[in-house]
């Protein structure tokens, strides 16, 4: 019998040489847990969201660091393998998502607030300096693709 499914096995980059463990839930489950804190927290835990796609997006950069010349191909390659999207296009101030776990019928705007911290901390991890990142576009809300745009936090 072959595996039920493939896993990405990927060394922490921590000090420890064992391999990273990873939790798998639904979108279902995941959509229950946004509006669990939803309702106690209202939008206030949209930033909490967003800070742990900082946490993820930061790990997901210094993998991809490794090889500065396939960046943005390592971290489209990881978003997609963790299941975070089918697909992102990663543009110079701009990505477009295909298939955002966090993107949901339910959804009252956008909702793909930990993508964009991810997004973020992946920009931010290639340039060296700090971006503005923002959803502008989310399947949620009914548009075709979810699209962020990123921006230069204080200028060049």
């Amino acid at each position: 019998m072959g595996p039920l499914h493939q896993t990405l096995n990927i060394l922490n980059t921590n000090s420890h040489p064992d391999p990273m463990k990873f939790v798998k839930f639904s979108q279902a489950e995941f959509e229950e847990i946004r509006k669990l804190y939803e309702g106690v927290m209202a939008q206030a835990c949209h930033g909490l969201f967003f800070r742990e796609g900082m946490i993820l997006g930061e790990e997901i950069s210094k993998i991809a660091m490794q090889e500065p010349d396939k960046y943005f191909e390592i971290c489209a390659n990881l978003l997609r393998a963790r299941g975070w999207v089918d697909n992102v296009v990663f543009q110079e101030s701009s990505a477009v998502v295909d298939g955002s776990f966090e993107s949901s019928d339910s959804a009252e705007g956008a909702s793909c607030h930990r993508l964009r911290g991810i997004i973020r901390k992946m920009y931010e991890g290639h340039l060296h300096k700090r971006m503005h990142c923002e959803e502008v576009e989310c399947v949620s809300n009914g548009d075709a693709h979810c699209v962020f745009k990123l921006e230069l936090i204080g200028g060049d």
